[in-house]
């Protein structure tokens, strides 16, 4: 009996994400099975690779979703293309224009979320208007920048290696995404500040009886969510190698999928950033096998959203149980 409650109790509290790293198996195995060499090693370090990416993005994604209110984040993947934008241009491919690239890129992301911060907490302009809001206004910064002119700059050699390096035959971003995870989960269930951040998203009320400033608080939650954004489009441009006006934007959706799939509570309060990865993972893993399946791309993309939707259904049948 001390074993089967003692499982409940493990299952309670991380079925969900347990559930999101047991699928991404399922879906190996899948692969494995219809598509020779799904699982040789070089094909799948370069599937975790590509989810190593989306899940350094959603990072951003699930510390605003956690703070509730509505949260989410719109403006992430095009804070992201800011990032890769002026990262490039400040770099030029110099080791030492990297610490000045990282100030700037980081400054402005951090300016930019602050913004969505101050006008979704103390205005109380909804999240997702906001910060919908706030994508056209990157939007528009990056094309008044780049309008008539080529876009010049690259990466510098240590960005890419950290990007596209490999350390005994590992990808270094694998790791990179690694420790990040680990970082963030201890500071979500072992500090004050995960703390305050869970009861925020769980109730803005209790949250302030306990002694939070539930407005600051979210200010800086966006904030946060700017910074790593723009980071991130630092590290994209190390992947990528050059710059495109719209790169990040692609990000933008499935960052918000991967949280829900990884078990992330919609409306706030609730989840773990270590249940993104699964959810990074999940994603990357279903594109690929549709992708190697060699299906003609209307029904691809179908398939893919009907897969998807099922996954969200389930999680949020769970949810509410």
């Amino acid at each position: 009996i001390q074993v089967s409650g003692g499982f409940s109790e493990f299952w309670r509290e991380n079925g969900k994400v347990v559930s999101s790293f047991l699928i991404a198996i399922g879906l190996c195995i899948v692969g494995a099975i219809l598509v020779p060499g799904f699982l040789e090693i070089g094909h799948l370090l370069l599937m975790i690779k590509a989810a190593a990416f989306l899940g350094i993005i959603a990072l951003a994604q699930v510390t605003v979703i956690l703070s509730g209110g509505g949260g989410i984040d719109i403006s992430v993947g095009t804070i992201a293309s800011i990032g890769v934008l002026f990262s490039a241009v400040i770099m030029k491919g110099r080791a030492e224009y990297i610490l000045p690239a990282i100030a700037a890129v980081g400054a402005l992301g951090l300016i930019l979320g602050l913004v969505n911060g101050y006008l979704i907490a103390y205005l109380k302009i909804h999240p997702l208007i906001m910060t919908m809001a706030m994508t056209s206004v990157a939007t528009g910064i990056i094309i008044i920048y780049g309008q008539g002119r080529k876009i010049i700059g690259s990466p510098a050699p240590m960005i890419e290696d950290l990007a596209n390096g490999r350390i005994f035959g590992f990808p270094v971003v694998i790791l990179l995404w690694i420790v990040l995870v680990v970082m963030a989960d201890f500071i979500l269930l072992r500090t004050r500040t995960g703390q305050k951040l869970l009861s925020v998203g769980t109730n803005d009320v209790a949250a302030t009886l306990s002694g939070v400033n539930v407005n600051f608080f979210r200010l800086m939650v966006y904030g946060v969510s700017g910074l790593v954004s723009a980071l991130f489009g630092l590290l994209l441009l190390g992947y990528v190698h050059q710059a495109f006006w719209d790169i990040g934007n692609s990000y933008m959706f499935p960052s918000v999928i991967v949280c829900t799939i990884g078990g992330v509570l919609i409306t706030g309060g609730s989840g773990r950033y270590l249940g993104s990865m699964g959810g990074a993972l999940v994603f990357t893993f279903l594109q690929s096998l549709l992708v190697s399946l060699r299906m003609e791309e209307a029904f691809k993309q179908a398939l893919f959203g009907l897969i998807l939707i099922i996954l969200l259904i389930a999680y949020s049948r769970e949810g509410r149980r």
